[in-house]
């Protein structure tokens, strides 16, 4: 009797479970990888990730796939709302659409595409000054040219580099950064991430001897 109980009981909460599937046009992930192919930049890469628009958080992602016609086939993705579609102008010309499964308990997912140009994870290790330089040149030249010849006139104004480090900087890390905070020689975002300016780069010495680990490298625009 116990085992019949616990049989409905399981079979009831699997039909109340609910995952919700999105499309997506496959030619918008093919335009921005194709900026990145004719680039050819070593550093940066374009990102793509599934946020929720209600409390930002990424989307758990349990299946990608790259639907043509009747054919399926599997893209990479990761579970934390990232997507990793390969590049093929054949899947573009031919009308490809990504179908994206999300675990959220929804009927229709609130789940919205979001493009971010950031540092390949290769690339985190090893930071010094003059490669702080170029990482900033390259992710300046890979939004100019998403833009366009007319949308980079509208851009924010491009401040520097964000970096985001595996831990929370404590306040003594913070003074060891600068010795006079109040002068905005380290400057933060409201998140945690520190804000370098291209007469900033050289601080990164600083980080590597408080042996700070770096997880992420993003714009830093003057509207965020």
């Amino acid at each position: 009797m116990r085992r019949l109980v616990l049989a409905i009981l399981l079979s009831s909460l699997t039909s109340l479970s609910q995952a919700s599937t999105i499309k997506l046009n496959y030619s918008v992930f093919f335009s921005y990888m194709k900026t990145m192919y004719k680039l050819d930049y070593p550093y940066v890469t374009t990102a793509f990730y599934l946020i929720d628009r209600e409390d930002k958080t990424l989307c758990t992602i349990t299946n990608a796939e790259m639907v043509v016609e009747n054919i399926r086939e599997p893209i990479l993705f990761e579970s934390a709302g990232r997507l990793l579609p390969f590049y093929s102008d054949k899947h573009r010309k031919d009308g490809g659409m990504l179908e994206v499964d999300i675990d959220d308990n929804k009927k229709l997912s609130s789940c919205d595409l979001q493009v971010t140009v950031m540092v390949k994870e290769s690339e985190l290790f090893n930071l010094n000054e003059q490669k702080l330089a170029t990482i900033n040149e390259q992710l300046k030249g890979v939004i100019k040219k998403n833009a366009g010849m007319i949308g980079k006139y509208f851009l924010p104004t491009f401040a520097g580099l964000r970096l985001q480090f595996l831990d929370p900087i404590a306040a003594s890390m913070n003074t060891s950064l600068s010795s006079n905070v109040e002068s905005n020689d380290v400057k933060f975002a409201a998140n945690g991430d520190l804000l370098l300016n291209k007469d900033d780069f050289a601080k990164i010495k600083e980080i590597n001897e408080l042996k700070l680990s770096v997880v992420r490298i993003t714009p830093w625009m003057l509207n965020d």
